[in-house]
């Protein structure tokens, strides 16, 4: 068994409906480490991307940036970080660029459900093979409960 991870990088997809704390999946996670930073991308709809326009994804991506870091205060943990870019992939590269993270946390919404993102799709495989990090994916309902989990 690891060792806790000391800087944790949190990639928020998805809005907890009904939770007002950080879920008990994660929250070992977090709790353990010394700095976590979060990232919520700007995640638009096919529409929106082809439109080019950014402004309401970006302020979903805010309210989602704050409903996590909300959680967090409320569980003592102080977090920072950011709204990300459009391309996951980017918007970590970005977020390591600035914080020496040794996890990275993906909090997806569950396959096939009515929130998830198109630009969800085999993001956890496309992390694997970009960063050389251990990444822990959680997958999560439309309720806002852990659906599954996955070692990336």
């Amino acid at each position: 068994m690891r060792p806790p991870a000391e800087r944790v990088l949190v990639v928020s997809n998805e809005i907890l409906a009904a939770a007002n704390e950080v879920p008990e999946a994660i929250r070992p996670l977090v709790e353990d480490a010394e700095e976590i930073y979060v990232i919520a991308p700007t995640l638009t709809s096919r529409l929106q991307w082809v439109a080019s326009d950014l402004d309401g994804a970006r302020v979903a991506a805010g309210q989602r940036l704050h409903t996590v870091f909300d959680h967090m205060h409320a569980n003592g943990l102080k977090p920072h970080g950011t709204i990300g870019e459009e391309d996951q992939i980017v918007a970590i590269a970005d977020a390591l660029a600035e914080f020496d993270a040794d996890l990275i946390v993906l909090r997806l919404h569950a396959p096939n459900s009515e929130h998830e993102s198109w630009h969800e799709h085999r993001i956890a495989e496309r992390v694997r093979s970009h960063f050389n990090l251990p990444t822990m994916v959680f997958f999560f309902d439309d309720e806002g409960h852990v659906v599954a989990r996955q070692n990336a």
